[in-house]
């Protein structure tokens, strides 16, 4: 399976008749996650990530509504009874990610910093987050000094001219020929 992500600009989800809609649309599970939040935000970014997945899941070829959610000790969630499919989702501010590949992979979004060393902060926050969601490692362990980076593991940053950061991990060098990225 080639590395794909998958970007949403959630802004358009400000419209209640297709929040509804893409809404209806979603697994129990997802619909559970998204009526948690409080914040109308949070729950088109939610929603947002939803969306990315299920596309992600059906250009896959796979059937969501067959497949077992559950959830690493850190929270993150995966697929039981599909092993060779990996997922990782991000949002922030109104971007939602997600990353799949048939081996473990992180991504993070982050809305980009004003001035070179906002940027670099960014762009290292990042790799930080989207490490941790690819090796299931918890981000206090790695923010608290007790845990470094495994050099295994390989980054790859773009920018798309929106004014975010967007950095997925994974065991391989991405090139442009082994990424697709498609936003919808």
């Amino acid at each position: 399976m080639k590395t794909a992500i998958y970007i949403l600009d959630t802004k358009v989800l400000e419209d209640k008749e297709l929040f509804a809609r893409e809404y209806a649309k979603m697994t129990d599970y997802r619909k559970k996650r998204i009526d948690s939040y409080k914040a109308d935000n949070d729950k088109r970014l939610c929603l947002g990530t939803g969306i990315l997945l299920s596309y992600a899941v059906a250009k896959a070829g796979l059937n969501e509504s067959e497949l077992e959610y559950v959830k690493k000790e850190s929270g993150m969630p995966y697929f039981k009874n599909k092993s060779d499919f990996h997922f990782s989702l991000s949002h922030s501010s109104e971007r939602a990610m997600c990353a799949v590949s048939s081996e473990e992979i992180g991504c993070d979004v982050e809305l980009a910093g004003n001035g070179e060393k906002d940027m670099s902060d960014s762009i290292d926050w990042t790799k930080i987050e989207s490490y941790a969601k690819a090796t299931d490692t918890p981000l206090a362990y790695l923010m608290g000094g007790k845990g470094r980076m495994d050099s295994a593991f390989k980054f790859t940053g773009f920018e798309r001219g929106d004014g975010y950061i967007y950095t997925v991990c994974s065991k391989q060098e991405l090139s442009d020929e082994d990424l697709e990225v498609v936003e919808l």
